[in-house]
């Protein structure tokens, strides 16, 4: 199989994998750059910004630790999540994922165990705002079990397992009694507060959102065979709408390359719902399987203008922005641990510091975050990761880290 295939299908897999998601959720998509201060890319210049070190702790004795995911409900309840893993050095280590939670109270952050229901094998967990209060913890007991807690200010709620215990590539928390799961494949879930309501939709979707009840939209793709589907050539996008009703095919635009490829196969990966406007992200390749060459990856931006969907130029550069950046009150976005996209559409560096001599990492150094999120009420912007050296002597931090204009 050629590489074009394997792009392809493992992009379809990892988007059915929940923790592989990413930050669409937040995830810094440029983190794990070495740290060079002559180096832009292709950025405009500074932002005048740079991360602060707010917190910094080793890993367990034998194991590797890392931050995951990090939310706030407010300046006084700040909620991180992580794991240990036996490292490369204790491969015979057969102990069970150590999953753990910080919480900053408004004073220091305090290491605080998962909630009871999820035991302590844990891998990459995430958080998701509710958006009536308090936010929602979602952790993965394998590959296909999962586990979730409310988290209302005070205390833990864990909710029951989804029916089946499916795998999840995406979840919309709008409220404590309104949450959606989906499969990644045709199946959606809904908690109401009391039960799980297991639906099947027209067609393959992988990623969902929402501003309301009886208003979301999920997307993914479409055969018109009944012998293809996922990772096979025919593809094309696809997106259905829920009314509070019933979910609903929505008619989306086709995208097929100028010079026809007969494998080519299209499909939407990403919906994005913020101030009214609706877009959806995906792209267009080829899935073939013999020595010819493929035509490039096209990428596939699409808005809802209220009535249809309408193909949009795609955003380019840098500073590419498809709607997930963290805002900086009314100053801009923070897309990753190095960008930022001002108001009126700049993109600027954000600066990298040098760690505290007290971490002990000399020379060059790897500055990665795997998390960013707002402090609600404040200008505060906290991301998570880690720092570490690069060279035959590492070392190696997990840090939290705030954005300091």
């Amino acid at each position: 199989m050629n590489t074009r295939a394997v792009k392809v299908n493992v992009a379809i897999a990892a988007a059915l994998l929940l923790f592989l998601s990413a930050v669409v959720l937040e995830v810094a998509s440029d983190s794990g750059m070495t740290r060079n201060p002559g180096m832009t890319r292709d950025y405009g210049g500074p932002s005048g910004m740079t991360w602060n070190y707010d917190k910094a702790f080793d890993s367990r004795a034998g194991r590797a630790t890392k931050l995951s995911a990090v939310m706030a409900t407010a300046a006084d309840d700040i909620w991180a999540a992580g794991q240990s893993t036996p490292n490369i050095r204790n491969a015979g280590d057969e102990s069970a994922d150590d999953g753990f939670l910080m919480h900053y109270d408004g004073t220091d952050w305090e290491r605080r165990p998962m909630p009871a229901s999820f035991g302590t094998s844990v891998y990459d967990a995430r958080f998701d705002a509710v958006d009536s209060g308090g936010l929602l913890l979602t952790g993965s007991l394998g590959l296909n079990s999962l586990r979730m807690a409310h988290w209302d200010g005070t205390r833990w709620t864990p909710l029951p397992k989804l029916p089946g215990d499916p795998r999840a590539s995406d979840i919309k928390a709008l409220a404590p009694d309104d949450i959606w799961v989906l499969d990644g494949g045709t199946g959606a879930y809904h908690w109401d507060g009391t039960r799980w309501t297991a639906m099947d939709l027209p067609t393959t979707v992988t990623a969902l959102d929402g501003a309301a009840s009886d208003d979301l939209w999920a997307v993914g793709d479409r055969y018109g065979k009944e012998d293809a589907g996922p990772g096979l050539p025919g593809g094309q996008p696809a997106a259905v709408h829920w009314d509070g009703r019933a979910w609903k095919l929505v008619p989306t635009p086709e995208y097929r390359y100028k010079v026809p490829a007969p494998e080519e196969t299209a499909l939407l990966t990403e919906v994005v719902v913020q101030d009214g406007d609706v877009h959806a992200y995906g792209e267009l390749t080829s899935v073939s399987e013999d020595d010819e060459p493929d035509p490039p990856t096209e990428n596939i931006h699409l808005r809802w203008n209220g009535t249809r969907w309408t193909k949009q130029p795609n955003p380019e550069g840098a500073c590419a922005d498809r709607g997930h950046g963290v805002r900086d009150g009314e100053r801009g976005k923070v897309l990753s641990a190095r960008k930022y996209l001002t108001a009126d559409g700049s993109c600027r560096r954000i600066a990298t510091p040098e760690p505290p001599i007290r971490y002990g990492i000399k020379g060059r150094e790897r500055f990665t975050l795997n998390a960013i999120t707002a402090v609600p009420g404040t200008d505060k912007i906290l991301g998570v990761g880690s720092v570490a050296s690069v060279g035959s002597d590492p070392a190696y931090k997990v840090i939290i880290v705030s954005l300091k204009g």
